[in-house]
């Protein structure tokens, strides 16, 4: 009875593969830059660090420039995205974005969503790595970037940006569809966009180090979507299990970006 149930736990773990990080953990971004669109030619114009201050909330002064509101749909959503514990009275929402390059224009880097609740401060971090899958002669996808889903693309003569990211309690879609240029000389320019989350499923096993949510094709640790896998759409298929979480704007691409 030991030996078999052995073998339908090394079964169930090679299935369920994932990977994920700790919401108060950080990953380190270099500040390497470079956009390359697929599907359309030339790239989003440059644009230069911009200055964002918290009210209530202390960042480090590059941590500031790369922060901006967030606004969540209502609070039953962000209840639902929370899960852990019961929101009382939350304010001050904050998204933080540090992305930067990895090759052939995909980005890696940590997305922080902040909020302050009865004078604490709670952070989901979520992270998209910038190596690439381990070999496993078991599993698919071998040797793709962690990161390769995570990058712009032109719909209709339009910019847009999605990419996933997760940490050890679900994932989340960030999408960048608008893109305005500040018309200034040195050619700024800020995004507004919006989060879509995915809770995942109860289990008694725990994500291993072999792949992210979104190289998981079935179990609790599934996080696919084929709209951002294929950048068909800018936006997760309403049957990929996601939910929109909020909208922001005003985000400077350049300090999003590492420019």
């Amino acid at each position: 009875m030991k030996a078999n149930n052995s073998k339908l736990i090394l079964v169930a773990a090679i299935a369920l593969l994932g990977v994920g990080c700790a919401k108060e953990g950080q990953t380190p971004a270099s500040t390497v830059y470079q956009e390359v669109v697929q599907g359309g030619t030339g790239t989003i114009p440059v644009s230069p660090d911009g200055v964002y201050t918290s009210d209530n909330t202390q960042y480090s002064s590059t941590n500031s420039e790369k922060t901006v509101n967030f606004t969540p749909v209502s609070l039953n959503e962000m209840n639902s995205y929370v899960g852990l514990h019961p929101l009382n009275n939350p304010s001050n929402y904050k998204l933080t974005v540090d992305l930067s390059a990895v090759e052939n224009g995909r980005y890696s880097g940590t997305v922080k969503i902040s909020y302050l609740d009865q004078g604490q401060q709670y952070t989901g971090t979520f992270s998209a790595g910038a190596g690439t899958n381990p070999e496993h002669k078991y599993l698919k996808d071998n040797n793709m970037l962690e990161s390769e889903f995570n990058r712009w693309f032109i719909i209709g003569g339009k910019y847009y940006f999605s990419a996933f990211f997760q940490d050890n309690y679900g994932a989340i879609v960030l999408v960048f569809d608008n893109y305005v240029n500040q018309g200034d000389a040195q050619g700024g320019g800020v995004v507004s966009g919006r989060v879509y989350y995915k809770n995942f499923a109860q289990s008694y096993y725990y994500q291993s180090t072999y792949r992210n949510c979104w190289y998981i094709r079935s179990g609790p640790w599934n996080c696919r979507s084929d709209a951002v896998i294929n950048k068909t759409t800018p936006y997760p298929g309403s049957g990929d299990g996601y939910r929109l979480l909020g909208t922001f704007s005003g985000l400077n691409k350049a300090a999003a970006f590492n420019q």
